[in-house]
C-alpha cells in the first residue's frame, strides 16, 4: 500500500504543477458597501459566488473599517456577490470579469429593513465561526478545505475542541462530553467515537456546534459540553456524494449518502464502513512490588496484531402534514467488531529462587452490533416562529459480546482459559419538549423524559491445566446478570434579556431506579436516588464583537452495566480486572467565565473553569503482596479540584490563508479518600494549531500540529504524546470530484505511548507502540441538484451516562 499511495502522490504533485502553470488570465474584485442614509458599514459579509452555482460562495470575506472589501486572483467568468449585514436587507451584485487587472465593484448600498419584521425572511451568508449566547458555531461548509477530511480533521479546527494523535478527543479541556448527530444521540458515536469520526466524510457536514455549558434541557452529563454535527439536509431534487479513504498506516473506509425531496415528502440516507488490516505494534509491562511479595520483578514483553471493522448506517423520511406540523421516522444500524492477537515472553525473578519465563499467548474478540429506529412529530405556530411542541420516541437494541482464548506457557503447570460474555442493552426514550418565546426577549422551554435501559449479561469461565483434557466450568467467574435502571426527568429553563445581558436559569430534576440482580449467586443490587441539577448562565455583550459568559452547573454522571458488572477478566492470572455492582452516580460542580471576541472574520476566546466532585468514579488497582495478583476495578473512591484555562483563535489571514489555534492548560489534584495519604497533582493539557491556504479555486494545502498530556490520576501519570501532518487537495470536473494526499507524522514510523502507575505497594510502568507515520489517499464525488433546505428530524439524546464521550 505505501508505494501505491507514494505513487499517487508523485502524480498528484505533478497536477498541482500543471495546474499552476496553466492558469487562466485572474483579477483582483474590490468595492465598498455603505448604509444608504448614514455612510459606510463596517463588517459586512460579502460572499463571491458563481453566477451558475449559488448554493456555495467560493469566497466570503468582510469589509473593513472603512467598509472596502477585496477578493484577490480571481478567474474570468460570471459571478454574484451577495452582501449582508445584521438589520439590512441581503444585496445582490452582478459582475462579468474579462480579464482586467483589476475590477471595481463600484458602492454597494444597503438599505436598513423595517422594524416590524413579521412574515419576511431573511436569508444571510453566515461567518465561518458564530457566537451564540449558549454555543459557538464553525460553519463547515463555508471552509473549502473540509470537503476532501473526515470529521476527526474538522474537529481539529473547532473551537474548544481537542484532537490528538491518537484521535483522542476534549471538549473545553474534559473527556467527558457528547457527540450528537443534527442533535440526537446514535450507537455509532456511543460505541466507538474515534473511529466512527475518522471514517465521517466532511463533505457531509454543515456545520459543528459546541456547547460548553449544556443548560438543563440535557442529561446530567459530565461538564465537558456537547459536540453537535449538523449535516446536509434534504432539498428539492436530490444531491449525494461518495467517498474513500486509504492510509499506509491499514485503515480504510468508504461511505456514500443520498438526500432526495419530492413535494412534502423527503429521505436521506447514509452509510459507511471501515477496516483496520492486521496493525503491528508491541507492548512492554514491568511491575516491582515495594513490599516483601511471591515475586520481585515481573516483565511482560511482545507483539500484538489488532483487526477491527466498524460500520454505521442511517435512514430518514419525513413528511410536511401541513406547513406547521411534520412527521419523521429513522431507523441505524452501527457497531462491527474488533479482534486483537497477543504474544508475549514473561520473565519474573523471585526473592528466594531463580528466575523463571513463560510464554503467554491472547486472542479477544469483542462483536457490538446496534440497531435502533425512532420517530419524531414537530408542531409550530403561526403566532411564533419560535414556538415548538415536538414529541419524539426512540429504541435502541444492541450487543456487547466478548470473547476470549488465552494459553501460559509455565515452568511447572499449563493454563488455559476461555472467557465468553454476552450482553444485550435495551434502551427505550420518550421525549416531549416545549418552546414559549414571549415578548421583550423572554423565553420559556420545559419538557419531560423517561430513559428505560434493559441490560443482560450472561457471562462463563472455563479453565483446565493440560492439553489433553477438556474445560471444566470456573463457579467463581460464572453468572447470569440482569440490570434495569429507569430515569425518569423533567426539566424548565427561562431565559431573559436586561440591557446588555442575556440571563438563562435552568433546573433538572432526574429520578433514578436501579434493579440489578445475579441470578446464580442470588445478589440483589437496588438504588433509588433523586437528583437535582441547576444550571445558571449570564451573557454580557459589551459591543458588537466582544462578550462574557459565566456559568454555574451540576452534573450527574451514572455508572452503566459495563462498570458494574462483575465478570472478572483473568486471562493473565496475576493481572485481573472486574466491575463493581456497589458503584453509586457522582456529581460535578462546575464554574466557567468566558471573554469572546468575533470580529473582521477572527475569532477568539479565553476561558477559566473550575470543576470539583468529591464521589468520583475512579479505576483503581490494587496489589495483593501475598499471591502477586493485580486487580483493577472502579469505586466512588476519589476527590478531585481541576482548573482549566482553555484559549481559541480563529484569524483569517487574507482571502486564502484561515489560521486556528486551540489549547488548553489544566492543573488538577486528585487524592483517595479512603487512603488520605494517597493523592496526585500534576499539570496537563493540549495544543492543536490547524492552517489551510487556497492557492486557486481548485487546490488548497492544510497543515496540523499539536500535543497532548492527559489529566493525572489518583495512581496514573501520561506521558506527553505529538503529532503533525500535511494535505493537498485539488478539485477536478467541475468541481464535482475532490481529491486529497496527506502525509502525517512523516518523521518517525513508531510512536512509544508510556504509563506510569505509582501506588505505595507496587509500581508498573507499560510501555505501547503503535504505528505513527502514514500517507493517506481520499478521494470523494459529489452529485445532484440543490435547491431548498427542509430538515425537520429532532431525535432523542441520551447524555448522562459516564464515559459516553471516551
Amino acid at each position: 500500500m505505501n508505494n501505491r499511495l507514494r505513487t499517487c502522490l508523485l502524480f498528484f504533485l505533478v497536477m498541482i504543477i500543471g495546474s499552476a502553470n496553466a492558469q487562466s488570465t485572474r483579477t483582483n474584485i474590490s468595492g465598498t458597501v455603505k448604509d444608504s442614509i448614514k455612510g459606510v458599514l463596517a463588517y459586512a459579509t460579502v460572499g463571491l459566488y458563481r453566477s451558475a452555482q449559488m448554493q456555495e460562495a467560493l469566497r466570503t470575506t468582510y469589509t473593513n473599517e472603512k467598509g472596502v472589501f477585496k477578493f484577490r486572483d480571481i478567474d474570468t467568468g460570471k459571478y454574484t456577490l451577495v452582501v449582508s449585514h445584521t438589520g439590512y436587507t441581503d444585496k445582490q451584485v452582478g459582475l462579468v470579469l474579462t480579464g482586467a487587472a483589476n475590477t471595481d465593484a463600484g458602492t454597494i448600498e444597503l438599505a436598513a429593513t423595517a422594524t416590524d419584521l413579521t412574515g419576511v425572511t431573511v436569508t444571510a451568508r453566515k461567518p465561518l465561526i458564530e457566537q451564540k449566547d449558549d454555543k459557538i458555531i464553525f460553519n463547515v461548509e463555508n471552509d473549502p478545505a473540509t470537503k476532501t477530511e473526515t470529521a476527526i480533521d474538522i474537529l481539529r479546527k473547532t473551537p474548544f475542541v481537542s484532537v490528538d494523535g491518537e484521535s483522542n478527543i476534549t471538549v473545553n479541556g474534559q473527556s467527558n462530553f457528547k457527540v450528537l448527530l443534527n442533535g440526537k444521540e446514535t450507537a455509532m458515536f456511543a460505541q466507538n467515537v474515534k473511529e466512527a469520526l475518522k471514517g465521517f466524510p466532511g463533505a457531509l457536514i454543515t456545520k459543528i456546534e459546541v456547547i460548553t455549558s449544556p443548560g438543563a434541557k440535557y442529561d446530567g452529563e459530565g461538564i465537558g459540553g456537547i459536540i453537535n454535527i449538523i449535516t446536509k439536509k434534504k432539498l428539492k431534487g436530490y444531491n449525494g456524494s461518495i467517498s474513500t479513504y486509504a492510509s499506509s498506516n491499514r485503515f480504510a473506509n468508504v461511505n456514500a449518502n443520498l438526500s432526495v425531496k419530492v413535494g412534502k415528502l423527503g429521505a436521506t440516507a447514509y452509510y459507511g464502513a471501515g477496516r483496520n488490516f492486521n496493525q503491528p505494534g508491541s507492548s512492554r509491562t514491568e511491575t516491582i512490588p515495594l513490599v516483601p511479595s511471591v515475586f520481585t520483578r515481573r516483565v511482560l514483553e511482545g507483539n500484538r496484531t489488532n483487526n477491527n471493522f466498524w460500520n454505521f448506517g442511517n435512514a430518514e423520511a419525513s413528511f410536511e402534514i401541513d406547513s406547521l406540523n411534520t412527521i419523521s421516522a429513522y431507523g441505524n444500524v452501527s457497531g462491527g467488531w474488533n479482534e486483537s492477537m497477543l504474544g508475549q515472553i514473561i520473565f519474573t525473578e523471585f526473592p528466594s529462587a531463580h528466575a523463571s519465563s513463560s510464554y503467554y499467548q491472547l486472542r479477544n474478540r469483542n462483536e457490538y452490533p446496534t440497531t435502533s429506529i425512532g420517530t419524531d412529530f414537530i408542531r409550530k405556530y403561526k403566532s411564533n416562529p419560535e414556538k415548538e411542541f415536538t414529541i419524539r420516541l426512540n429504541g435502541e437494541l444492541g450487543d456487547n459480546n466478548q470473547f476470549s482464548n488465552s494459553f501460559q506457557d509455565n515452568s511447572g503447570t499449563d493454563r488455559y482459559i476461555l472467557n465468553r460474555s454476552v450482553a444485550k442493552n435495551r434502551q427505550y426514550t420518550f421525549q416531549s419538549d416545549y418552546i414559549q418565546p414571549f415578548k421583550n426577549n423572554i423565553k420559556l422551554e420545559s419538557g419531560v423524559k423517561a430513559i428505560l435501559r434493559r441490560a443482560t449479561s450472561d457471562f462463563n469461565s472455563q479453565i483446565k491445566y493440560d492439553a489433553a483434557t477438556d474445560f471444566k466450568v470456573n463457579p467463581a467467574n460464572t453468572d447470569y446478570f440482569s440490570y434495569n435502571q429507569d430515569v425518569y426527568s423533567a426539566y424548565t429553563t427561562y431565559s431573559f434579556k436586561v440591557k446588555n445581558t442575556t440571563l438563562r436559569l435552568g433546573l433538572r430534576a432526574e429520578h433514578t431506579v436501579v434493579d440489578g440482580d445475579f441470578v446464580s449467586t442470588a445478589t440483589n443490587v437496588n438504588q433509588e436516588y433523586t437528583a437535582l441539577l441547576p444550571n445558571l448562565q449570564a451573557s454580557l455583550k459589551l459591543s458588537n464583537s466582544t462578550s462574557m459568559v459565566f456559568t454555574y452547573g451540576k452534573r450527574l454522571q451514572r455508572p452503566y452495566i459495563w462498570n458494574l458488572n462483575p465478570f472478572v477478566n483473568n486471562n493473565d492470572s496475576l493481572y485481573i480486572s472486574y466491575g463493581n455492582p456497589g458503584l453509586d452516580p457522582q456529581t460535578i460542580h462546575s464554574v466557567s467565565a468566558q471573554a469572546r471576541i468575533n470580529k473582521n472574520g477572527s475569532f477568539a476566546s479565553l476561558t477559566l473553569t473550575g470543576s470539583y466532585s468529591d464521589d468520583m468514579i475512579v479505576q483503581y488497582a490494587s496489589f495483593n503482596q501475598a499471591t502477586g495478583v493485580t486487580a483493577t476495578t472502579s469505586a466512588n473512591l476519589g476527590e478531585e479540584l481541576q482548573l482549566n484555562l482553555n484559549a481559541n483563535m480563529n484569524v483569517k489571514v487574507n482571502q486564502k490563508w484561515n489560521i486556528f489555534l486551540h489549547g488548553n492548560v489544566r492543573f488538577n489534584h486528585v487524592k483517595n479518600k479512603t487512603l488520605s495519604s494517597q493523592s496526585n497533582s500534576g499539570v496537563g493539557g493540549n495544543a492543536n494549531l490547524n492552517t489551510n491556504y487556497s492557492i486557486n479555486k481548485r487546490f488548497n494545502i492544510s497543515a496540523y500540529a499539536g500535543f497532548w498530556r492527559s489529566p493525572v490520576t489518583i495512581q496514573f501519570r501520561y506521558p506527553l504524546n505529538h503529532w503533525y501532518g500535511l494535505n493537498f487537495g485539488y478539485k477536478m470536473f467541475n468541481e464535482k470530484l475532490n481529491v486529497s494526499v496527506g502525509a502525517s507524522n512523516f518523521l518517525r514510523e513508531n510512536w512509544d505511548y508510556r504509563m506510569i502507575l505509582n501506588d505505595p505497594n507496587f509500581r508498573t510502568e507499560t510501555t505501547s507502540t503503535f504505528l505513527f507515520r502514514g500517507l493517506a489517499l481520499s478521494m470523494t464525488w459529489n452529485f445532484g441538484k440543490l435547491t431548498e433546505n427542509v430538515s425537520k428530524k429532532k431525535g432523542v439524546t441520551n447524555d448522562d451516562l459516564i464515559g459516553g464521550g471516551n
